[in-house]
């Protein structure tokens, strides 16, 4: 494996974790397209719907859902050093303060360039890093 792996690189696992607890979706579609990148769109326009699970329909907590929206693009962005730290995360979850994780709020200095595929900081642990470590993992899981 490639990259750091420290608690930052944490975040960004479990970003992708709530992401795919969000859309029912696995972190890797039949295409090879991550499903970071995917959700890219639907969090730059604050599309809570189109990101959650199609299975749940309209039956969420709109509250509760753009919370953990909110908090996936936090711990998914591609700078390390934005990423929030786990305490923080849990704070996050568990907070019932209702204005901060309003979609009307997403475009907090906090959540900066989420999602740009590429860095020219060679310890950044990106999405498209993630995706190769995951195709890596995958094959030697495969091996055995």
């Amino acid at each position: 494996m490639h990259g750091i792996v420290d608690e930052k690189t944490d975040v960004f696992a479990f970003g992708v974790l709530l992401l795919e607890l969000i859309t029912g979706r696995q972190p890797i579609d039949s295409s090879q397209q991550s499903l970071v990148i995917w959700a890219k769109p639907f969090i730059d326009s604050r599309n809570i719907g189109g990101l959650a699970d199609p299975c749940l329909g309209d039956k969420y907590n709109v509250h509760e859902m753009s919370c953990v929206i909110f908090t996936a693009a936090l711990c998914v962005q591609q700078s390390a050093h934005l990423r929030p730290c786990m305490g923080h995360v849990l704070q996050l979850l568990t907070s019932e303060e209702e204005n901060l994780h309003s979609p009307e709020h997403w475009s907090t200095p906090f959540l900066q360039s989420p999602f740009v595929e590429e860095s020219s900081d060679t310890e950044e642990y990106t999405s498209t890093r993630y995706l190769s470590d995951l195709n890596r993992h995958r094959q030697v899981a495969l091996e055995f």
